[in-house]
């Protein structure tokens, strides 16, 4: 299956020139806290996150309505083909640990986003899992990871270590593998 598969066809974006509180609205009216942010020919340079927004831009008390969203964004933006397969997408997941990265065509160019919840939709299961434990593992752990003060953080270092596959919470009776907890609403089937 390719990655372009599992997409629409006109993805919500940013250009560079478009404000922080633009951002916002089109977070908010989407249902989205992701967008990439493309230059005047559609090539993405950048992603603002929803994080992005309060962590770059309201805790240090930028004019929302002034700022460029492309001075608080994410550089480089972690990017895939669309016509590549899913399972160079979730290996990038997993290496880059992020739950949603950019497709682009082969010019650079926008062509829509993957997250981790098409990964789990469409993805064979046990490799799935897998990648959603590798990824949720590092934000789990955040920046800090357990590092001692004078440490340096994990965001600090130039590769993240991944856990050894033990370290990585089992899947054995969960709701996604057969745990059961009556709660009197529809489970999904197993």
């Amino acid at each position: 299956m390719k990655c372009s598969d599992l997409t629409g066809t006109k993805p919500e974006m940013l250009t560079e020139k478009d404000t922080i509180a633009h951002a916002a609205k089109v977070m908010a009216d989407a249902s989205v806290g992701f967008l990439p942010v493309c230059d005047a020919d559609r090539k993405v340079i950048g992603v603002v996150t929803d994080r992005d927004i309060v962590v770059r831009a309201m805790a240090k008390g930028l004019d929302p309505a002034k700022t460029s969203a492309a001075m608080i964004m994410s550089v480089p933006p972690i990017t895939c083909l669309a016509d590549a397969d899913l399972q160079m997408a979730e290996d990038l997941m997993t290496e880059e640990g992020k739950t949603r990265i950019v497709l682009t065509h082969a010019n650079g160019t926008l062509s829509g986003i993957i997250s981790i919840g098409d990964v789990i939709a469409n993805a064979p299961k046990t490799k799935a899992i897998h990648t959603l434990k590798a990824v949720l593992w590092q934000e789990a752990r955040g920046p800090r990871a357990g590092a001692a003060s004078g440490q340096p953080l994990l965001k600090d270092l130039p590769v993240v270590p991944r856990p050894p596959e033990a370290d990585l919470p089992h899947t054995t009776e969960s709701v996604f593998s057969g745990g059961h907890r009556n709660t009197g609403i529809k489970e999904f089937p197993s």
